[in-house]
Formats: C-alpha cells, structure tokens, sequence
C-alpha cells in the first residue's frame, strides 16, 4: 500500500482539542469511529496500549500512533492535527506533538503495516512537508501535500 493512497480526505480531522496524550488519542478515536465505522473505545484501548511500550513520537512536532486491530480488512490511515499540541512520549527532545499520522492495521497484515509506516516516516523528513501539515486549512490541502511528498521521495 502506498501513502499516497492511503490519505484519504474523510480521515482527516484538523485543529482538534485536546488537553494531554491519552486525550488526543480519545479524541482521534473518537472521530476515526464516526468516520470509518470502528468502535472508538477499541481503538483508544489499542492505541494507549501500543504507546504504553514506548513513545510513538517522531519529533518536529509529529508522532505515529500505530495499531493492529483485529476485523479490519485493510490499514486505514487517519490524520490528526491538535491545535495548541500535547506532551507526548518522554524525553527532552519531544516538542509537544501537534500532528498525528495514526495508522490501523489487520494482525494479518504486517507487511502493509511496516511499509506504511517507513512510507510515514520517510515522507516526514521533508521539512517542507512538516510545515505544510502544520498549517494546511482543509483536508484537500493535506492530501495534496503528501502526494507530492511521496511523489518527490518515490513512495
């Protein structure tokens, strides 16, 4: 699965509140249910746990919460972006986290996982590309950013 592909437009959930992390990840749990029929609750569970073994921060300012949920048929790719940001991991390096590439994924499918993970993270050293998704206005904006992201790193 490409990134590129993966974006898509209703999964994109822009200046969001949230007052800490497992509130942003409540928060992004929340929409992702409404948005791609899943139980929020299950997601959230999922996603704290996930993080629980070890920050998914990246730095700049982003994090990739990651998951595999049993009776998905598909990695779904979700986008968040918090308004003020959240303390997010540990350590002194993390700004607070104001973009949040979340990626769902079926246990059955590692594969799709890890490479939409390495895409993510690839795509996110262009520096050009971290400020863009920092101040896009619209979900259409988002989705176009990443595509020429990918489109330049060949993702």
């Amino acid at each position: 699965m490409k990134i590129r592909d993966a974006v898509k437009p209703d999964l994109i959930f822009l200046d969001l509140e949230a007052e800490d992390a497992d509130h942003a990840l409540s928060v992004i749990a929340h929409h992702l249910g409404e948005s791609a029929s899943l139980d929020s609750e299950m997601v959230f569970e999922a996603l704290k746990e996930r993080e629980g073994l070890g920050s998914t921060s990246v730095g700049n300012g982003f994090a990739i919460p990651h998951c595999k949920l049993a009776r998905l048929e598909t990695v779904v790719v979700a986008l968040a972006r918090i308004r003020d940001g959240v303390t997010f991991g540990e350590g002194k390096n993390h700004e607070p986290v104001r973009f949040f590439f979340v990626v769902l994924s079926p246990p059955d499918q590692p594969a799709e996982h890890l490479q939409v993970l390495s895409q993510i993270a690839r795509a996110l050293k262009n520096s050009d590309l971290r400020a863009q998704l920092l101040e896009v206005t619209d979900s259409a904006e988002v989705v176009s950013s990443i595509q020429r992201a990918a489109e330049q790193e060949g993702l």
